[in-house]
């Protein structure tokens, strides 16, 4: 993607007590890093968006062949499958996949199909020593290479030389594990980008799951994360989050990649929305956000005492860096910024990480099997661990249903789990309201700088769909 000079646009909107995040930043007591510095290169064109993009059978399978079998997908972790032998499924849209651990120090992905009949042979997280169809018990090491077929003098052609399970590539990194369909696709640097340097004193290797929940969501795929590539709909979606949250003062940046692009989405926290009126101070802000972050972060902690005439931001950061300490035996160097803001940093097509001790989540957005209307919303809680003490185990996965709730079924997400649900609400009426438009004017009309980020996913899209 060749870089192009940014248009001159109003990039955020705050004042001297509200500031941009930027300025927010250059005004933190800690030292502000090239990570804090770095903007993005790119800015997209101002485009409608078709409606048609969201429902229609046809474009859900060109995005299937064109960029779901072709672009590196987050399949998992490491920590999901421990030991040796152990597997995961994955289904992206009518594909499916089986992700297992091979050795002590490594992977392989297989396409989760028999060579016999076609039998799904991974349905579920499980383990063993060999992959057997459960059809008609037709097995595999875990390497891939054939191990029996029940009355072989039946099928004389099929031997280890021929009948290996089919494999797909999978590479890693900071303890994901990325799998790509396509044989000839560029290696997982050419779509990381700058994900490996921001996120090196973050060390999402040194993180585990806490908790994690998968949630069928009625709207298409691009709907769901699209949600979360914008904080504009805080004010109306969220506005229990406006007095604490600057929404109007985030920034975007788009780093183009050889394969893609990384967005950032940085949202300040502990500090008001412009939307929020006078009675929301910085002080008062930076104390909810100790008692969010108390709730289900730090439980432990004492809830500081704010200085209102003070450096508002320099004391929340302070409690929460002693607070950190506290909780995990070893000091956190990182700016204020990581302590308290939302930094979301987003790999195409469907991949998130926030780069945030608030609130470290990492997202993944997956296509139904067969309904372009329907998507999967994938969400852990990657937190860190106390310094003397090995990883706990990763947190098993919280299916929930379409009209389910997250904060009653994931309770562990606490405050937050609210707050998915409020946005899961909103999501079956975009994708309705799509459908509902009139058919004279059925596109999207969105912002030229808070929806950017929604504007560039669609630009690469249509790039590999046109290959």
């Amino acid at each position: 993607m060749a870089t192009v000079v940014k248009r001159d646009m109003r990039r955020g909107y705050g004042n001297k007590e509200r500031p941009v995040i930027g300025e927010l930043w250059q005004r933190d007591a800690t030292a502000v890093t090239e990570v804090l510095t770095a903007e993005g290169s790119y800015h997209p064109a101002n485009k409608n968006i078709d409606y048609a993009r969201y429902y229609d059978p046809d474009f859900f399978k060109l995005e299937i062949e064109k960029v779901w079998r072709r672009q590196w997908l987050i399949a998992g972790r490491e920590e999901d499958i421990p030991e040796v032998g152990d597997r995961f499924p994955l289904s992206v849209g009518p594909d499916a996949y089986m992700i297992v651990r091979t050795g002590a120090d490594s992977f392989k992905a297989y396409y989760n199909s028999c060579l016999h009949r076609g039998a799904t042979l991974c349905s579920k997280a499980e383990s063993g020593s060999t992959i057997r169809c459960p059809y008609h018990g037709w097995e595999w090491g875990i390497d891939g290479t054939l191990k029996k077929i029940p009355s072989h003098w039946d099928f004389q052609e099929m031997t280890r030389l021929n009948a290996s399970l089919p494999e797909v590539k999978i590479e890693r990194w900071g303890g994901f594990l990325f799998i790509n369909a396509d044989p000839d696709s560029a290696p997982l640097s050419d779509s990381l980008g700058i994900l490996p340097a921001h996120c090196a004193s973050f060390m999402p290797e040194r993180r585990y799951t806490k908790a994690r929940f998968r949630k069928l969501v009625g709207a298409n795929w691009k709907a769901t994360q699209e949600a979360f590539l914008e904080s504009y709909h805080l004010y109306a979606t969220h506005p229990e989050g406006v007095p604490f949250n600057g929404d109007s003062q985030s920034q975007y940046d788009i780093f183009p990649t050889p394969s893609g692009a990384i967005g950032r989405e940085a949202v300040p926290s502990a500090v008001p929305s412009m939307h929020a009126d006078a009675s929301a101070t910085p002080a008062a802000a930076a104390m909810v956000f100790a008692q969010v972050a108390k709730t289900w972060h730090y439980p432990d902690a004492e809830l500081p005492e704010i200085d209102p005439d003070g450096d508002v931001r320099a004391q929340i950061g302070a409690w929460a860096r002693k607070a950190y300490a506290a909780a995990y035996g070893r000091e956190n160097t990182q700016p204020d910024a990581i302590l308290l803001d939302s930094l979301l940093y987003f790999m195409y097509p469907q991949f998130c990480i926030w780069l945030s001790e608030a609130v470290p989540f990492v997202y993944q957005f997956l296509p139904h099997e067969s309904d372009p209307n329907l998507s999967y919303f994938d969400v852990r809680l990657l937190m860190p661990y106390h310094e003397d003490e090995v990883a706990p185990p990763a947190a098993r996965t919280i299916d929930i249903g379409l009209d389910e709730s997250i904060a009653e079924k994931a309770p562990l997400f606490g405050f937050l789990g609210l707050i998915f649900d409020q946005d899961m609400g909103n999501l079956p009426l975009v994708q309705r309201g799509m459908k509902a438009a009139n058919p004279r004017a059925a596109f999207s009309n969105v912002g030229t700088y808070q929806e950017a980020l929604m504007q560039h996913w669609h630009e690469l899209i249509d790039r590999d769909l046109a290959r």
